[in-house]
């Protein structure tokens, strides 16, 4: 009867053992399949990561670039604007200095001569000192003209060069220094540019 009991109980036993192992093995098998999908998820994760990053990383070198390449044009265009301011300055200089000079006295008589306005219709307008200084010089260079009735006088306002207009309908040519800077700059900025496009192509 010991005996039997005692074979009871070891099968007992066996049967719990086998019981037992069998749901641990379940438990680490279950716990294997949710660790791996764990980390499947991590990994999948951080591949997102990563990859949101390295798209991040290239937005951001490309806006550096289009920011450091908007810097140059604007710096480069900053910089022929004002080359081109002070050449214009200079050949405004030039004028007024070409305009201040005995030669004015030649133009004036050149422009009177070849002009379409009748002498006895003309005005020649100058600055009030250039009327001063150059008024004997014009009477000798423009006798016969002023005989006609060319009249010549000063201008408000004209400080280099002059103006010839006529008496009749008001129309005049302007030589003023501002009015042939203004005449020259599309040709000097041309000029500018040619050599600014050759400085960039070397």
């Amino acid at each position: 009867m010991e005996l039997q009991i005692q074979d009871l109980v070891n099968s007992i036993k066996r049967d719990g053992i086998d019981q037992a192992e069998k749901e641990s093995a379940e438990i680490i098998a279950k716990a294997k399949l949710e660790a791996e999908a764990i980390l499947d998820n991590v990994n999948k994760e951080a591949s997102k990561i990563l990859e949101d990053a390295n798209k991040e990383v290239a937005v951001l070198k490309q806006s550096a670039f289009a920011a450091i390449n908007q810097s140059a044009r604007d710096l480069s265009l900053s910089l022929q604007e004002s080359i081109k301011k002070q050449f214009e300055r200079l050949l405004g200089e030039n004028v007024t200095k070409a305009l201040s000079s005995t030669e004015l006295v030649k133009l004036i008589v050149e422009v009177v001569k070849i002009s379409l306005i009748d002498s006895k219709d003309a005005v020649v307008g100058l600055g009030a000192k250039d009327a001063k200084k150059l008024a004997d010089s014009l009477k000798g260079e423009l006798t016969q003209q002023l005989k006609d009735g060319l009249v010549i006088k000063p201008v408000e306002g004209l400080d280099f060069g002059f103006r010839l207009s006529s008496k009749k309908d008001g129309s005049y040519f302007d030589f003023s220094s501002d009015e042939i800077t203004n005449l020259l700059k599309p040709f000097l900025s041309s000029a500018i540019n040619d050599i600014l496009s050759s400085e960039k192509s070397n």
